[in-house]
């Protein structure tokens, strides 16, 4: 029993080794990637009993990620999403005068994969799966919080220049449980080094 847990350990520290070795021999200049995003979505909830408090259709958040390329246009990533519905009143006059809105958050593992068009223009898939935590709050009491794993995916235009920033455009689905999805079009800049 003893030697099967070691044999256990001896291969896990080859695979981290492996894992850790292998992206360099890849060659990769430029494999780190730091990103910012802004959304202005649409809330598309079930209208259930656990949702009818929420009266707001307008949403907007920010994320910020890192990416790692695994290979030439494949890159995985974590990173982090918080908005708010409040934060878009401005934007849409028919959500001022609601007094309900709703807070989340999100930890995102990420893979993309990149097609690039021409030298500096890309297409993009990036598909998440989320660790995310939402409450609905009327009236300034939560009526209504959960917490649980789900996907989202965005997909759109990227554009990056010589120097490592890059500018992109793109649409974006936040799934969060079974009451709620948050969709909408995206903007962002990031940094490769």
């Amino acid at each position: 029993m003893c030697k099967i847990k070691q044999q256990g350990n001896k291969m896990f520290k080859l695979i981290i080794i492996i894992f850790f070795i292998s992206p360099l021999a890849l060659a990769i200049e430029t494999p780190h990637e730091i990103g910012l995003e802004y959304s202005y979505s649409d809330i598309n909830n079930d209208y259930s009993e656990v949702t009818a408090n929420l009266n707001d259709l307008t949403t907007s958040h920010y994320s910020s990620s890192y990416q790692y390329e695994v290979a030439e246009h494949i890159s995985i990533g974590i990173g982090y999403l918080k908005g708010d519905s409040s934060n878009a009143d401005g934007l849409l006059p028919i959500d001022i005068f609601t007094d309900s809105k709703v807070n989340y958050s999100t930890i995102q593992f990420s893979a993309a994969v990149n097609y690039p068009i021409t030298k500096r223009n890309q297409l993009y898939l990036k598909i998440n799966v989320l660790k995310y935590d939402y409450e609905i709050i009327d009236d300034n009491k939560i009526v209504y919080n959960e917490e649980g794993n789900d996907f989202s995916y965005s997909l759109g235009w990227l554009y990056e220049f010589d120097n490592g920033i890059g500018i992109k455009a793109g649409y974006e689905v936040l799934n969060l449980g079974k009451h709620m999805d948050i969709k909408g079009f995206n903007t962002g800049i990031s940094y490769r080094f």
